[in-house]
């Protein structure tokens, strides 16, 4: 197909858009037949679920956003048809060997702290295919039984949370919409900012929304990011005025001169890495670190608010980040760990705003030269 494509006008382009939607639709009836199959497997949902999405025809009401991209969507069909090959393999599901791998660590076949690589456990569940198996830990990553680093090396941790992943983060974006961040009738951020602010995988931040979606608190719809419903079935505070919520942080931040940015920063990967091995430090020790994560959030957000366009987009980012600075700390020393987290991206996020240097309008030429300090009445001191 790819050696017929023209691609050299637009009417060239939507032809071969047409040819790789045409290829693509006869293989849809059975990914949504997988998508079925895989109810008990969050992580196998979301990768039909995505594949579908990236690889077929938009909807008939979306003819306003962008089209996509050619490449990306024949790497799209190509994804979804190897990956309808790969479930025509005997072998376990997704979910069968989840469970296996499950009893393993209850049984101390897996002790706490060991290393499992994706050979091993497909030779101990008798799985077929490595995709399965990788599939299958980011579930149990997602109960607390695993962790998985960014080099896609997995350890044992040994005990599963009390909820699931998925009800964790529904649970907080929850309590977020109740706080008026994302008032009834606006769009959550995208995927991928709404992962790094919840220091979660985009499949498990899926997962969430899906939940919030069948309580009626979200509209999910492919291609487009999901929003709050414009009626919800409990009260939702007014979105919290922004002059207000900066005097709350700065009651409770510390007192004296702001903290300087190394330590902040030092604050915000100590807390991610924190949760990305999931170490579970003593509360006090946590407390420490969101204090100076909140001391920094007071002088951050009055001051990177006037820098940014007066969107909702930025409007809610800067009521998420005083929230959950301001919100009081779980009971739960592992939820504790992974709250701070989100403030630690929160604030660091923040940080990197207020840093960035912004184009400035040309000045008359006959106007003189003006030099400025581009640190001062920087929070955080001078930027690293």
């Amino acid at each position: 197909m790819s050696a017929r494509f023209t691609g050299q006008t637009p009417s060239g382009l939507a032809r071969d858009r047409e040819a790789v939607w045409a290829a693509v639709d006869p293989w849809l009836p059975l990914a949504e037949q997988r998508l079925k199959q895989a109810e008990r497997s969050p992580s196998d949902q979301a990768r039909w679920r995505t594949n579908m999405r990236e690889a077929s025809r938009p909807d008939a009401d979306a003819d306003c956003l962008p089209q996509p991209d050619m490449v990306l969507l024949v790497s799209a069909a190509r994804r979804l048809l190897r990956d309808l090959l790969e479930a025509e393999k005997p072998g376990p599901n997704v979910h069968e060997i989840a469970e296996r791998v499950r009893r393993a660590i209850r049984d101390g076949d897996y002790p706490s702290g060991s290393t499992l690589g994706l050979r091993r456990v497909a030779q101990d569940t008798a799985a077929t295919t490595l995709e399965r198996v990788e599939l299958a830990l980011h579930d149990l990553q997602g109960e607390g039984l695993v962790t998985i680093s960014p080099t896609r090396r997995t350890r044992v941790t040994g005990q599963a949370t009390h909820h699931s992943r998925p009800e964790q983060i529904a649970d907080w974006l929850h309590f977020l919409i109740r706080s008026g961040v994302y008032p009834p009738g606006t769009a959550l951020p995208c995927l991928q900012t709404l992962a790094r602010s919840l220091v979660t995988s985009p499949p498990e931040v899926v997962s969430a929304l899906r939940l919030l979606a069948d309580q009626q608190v979200l509209v999910v719809r492919h291609g487009r990011r999901a929003a709050v419903r414009a009626t919800l079935p409990f009260p939702v505070a007014q979105p919290p005025d922004l002059d207000d919520l900066a005097r709350k942080l700065r009651a409770r931040a510390a007192p004296g001169p702001p903290p300087p940015a190394e330590t902040v920063l030092a604050a915000c990967r100590q807390t991610h890495a924190w949760w990305s091995s999931r170490v579970i430090p003593p509360p006090r020790i946590v407390d420490l670190r969101v204090h100076i994560l909140l001391t920094a959030c007071a002088g951050l957000v009055p001051l990177t608010a006037p820098q940014l366009p007066p969107s909702r987009d930025t409007q809610a980012l800067l009521r998420q980040a005083a929230v959950t600075a301001l919100a009081s700390q779980p009971a739960d020393e592992s939820e504790r760990t992974w709250r701070a987290a989100c403030l630690g991206a929160l604030v660091r996020h923040l940080h990197l705003l207020h840093t960035t240097p912004r184009p400035q309008p040309q000045a008359p030429a006959t106007a003189p030269p003006v030099t400025a300090n581009p640190c001062a009445g920087h929070p955080l001191g001078t930027p690293t």
